[in-house]
């Protein structure tokens, strides 16, 4: 039997909002190329691409070239929210509203999200904590914010629930600290639990 859940950390990108690919991509590689100095070519952008497989995020890529750990969260807000986000499930707002009811909710995220949330409709007061870009030292897949998830949360790790969608930058680490955790939108052994729906998130209560 699982222990009894006290607090949810939500992941932001891909779990609450997808990223628009193509401007994304474009700002990555134009980033990337900035920094080292080269243009944007076939072989740059796979170079990028080998350097994503390695780290597991962007943040951490840019981090491994020396930026600080908000570097890449500070280059997306440069964009418009509207440009770049677009809500997973048109019933994310209706389903949080509905967690925060049943236990203190909070959000965990590589990048700040003061303006991209309220772009999405989702209200910033909904959550009890907001851990963002320069929050910890080293992004995620590095167990830094995870840790301080358990800090902000005051229950111990096998009592919080954190619900992302990618295995190496959210299962494994939040795992590794002893948290439970939730994939959305497809099933996975390595998750406790696993929604395919957002509104899914629901029956576990």
């Amino acid at each position: 039997m699982k222990p009894p859940i006290k607090h949810i950390w939500f992941d932001f990108s891909q779990t609450l909002a997808f990223i628009k690919k193509e401007p994304h991509d474009r700002l990555c590689y134009e980033t990337y190329s900035q920094i080292i100095g080269k243009p944007v070519s076939e072989e740059l952008i796979a170079e990028y691409k080998d350097l994503y497989k390695k780290y597991s995020s962007n943040s951490a890529v840019f981090r491994s070239l020396g930026q600080t750990s908000n570097f890449w969260s500070e280059k997306l807000n440069s964009l418009e929210s509207g440009d770049l986000y677009k809500i997973t499930d048109e019933n994310v707002p209706e389903v949080l509203q509905k967690v925060r009811e049943l236990v203190p909710m909070s959000l965990f995220s590589n990048m700040h999200l003061e303006k991209v949330l309220p772009a999405l409709n989702i209200n910033l007061d909904w959550f009890t904590h907001i851990i963002s870009a320069g929050m910890v030292k080293e992004p995620k897949p590095v167990l830094d914010g995870f840790y301080k998830m358990i800090e902000l949360s005051k229950v111990s790790a096998k009592e919080i629930l954190y619900i992302g969608d990618d295995i190496e930058k959210d299962v494994r680490p939040a795992k590794k600290v002893g948290i439970q955790t939730g994939l959305v939108w497809k099933k996975s052994y390595e998750a406790d639990y696993s929604f395919e729906k957002f509104e899914d998130i629901l029956t576990i209560f």
